[in-house]
């Protein structure tokens, strides 16, 4: 019998103190992913190209914190879009501020009684007569 009360005994104990420690241990790993240092982050905007004087899409590597991108990735202005042959001047007018990614709404999503997009804020809806 002693050795099913000593089983019995450590069952409780890792059952008391187990979930305690997961929960902490998980706050512990979230706590050092936020601030461990980021890397760099991938952004697609779509702008007119002065340079090419047309509409592109070009995908830029942006480091944290950054307000220019370091790189183009790739750009619609080109044959191959991967084989970026220009000199990247677009880096200094891409909007690369942190926010809320473009699928969170549609292109067009009629929400609130007014248009939003990833860009704008809901517009006030127009009161009509019913």
């Amino acid at each position: 019998m002693d050795a099913v009360e000593a089983l019995l005994a450590w069952m409780v104990v890792l059952l008391l103190v187990g979930p305690p420690l997961l929960v902490i241990l998980g706050g512990l790993l979230l706590v050092a992913a936020a601030v461990a240092p980021g890397g760099s982050r991938r952004l697609r905007e779509t702008f007119w190209c002065p340079w090419g004087r047309r509409m592109v899409t070009a995908d830029f590597l942006v480091a944290e914190g950054e307000p220019h991108p370091t790189k183009v990735l790739a750009c619609s202005a080109f044959r191959n879009p991967k084989r970026v042959q220009c000199k990247q001047a677009c880096r200094d007018i891409a909007d690369v501020h942190w926010g809320l990614p473009r699928g969170v709404f549609p292109r067009w999503a009629l929400t609130a009684g007014g248009v939003v997009t990833w860009r704008t804020v809901a517009e006030p809806a127009v009161s009509g007569s019913r």
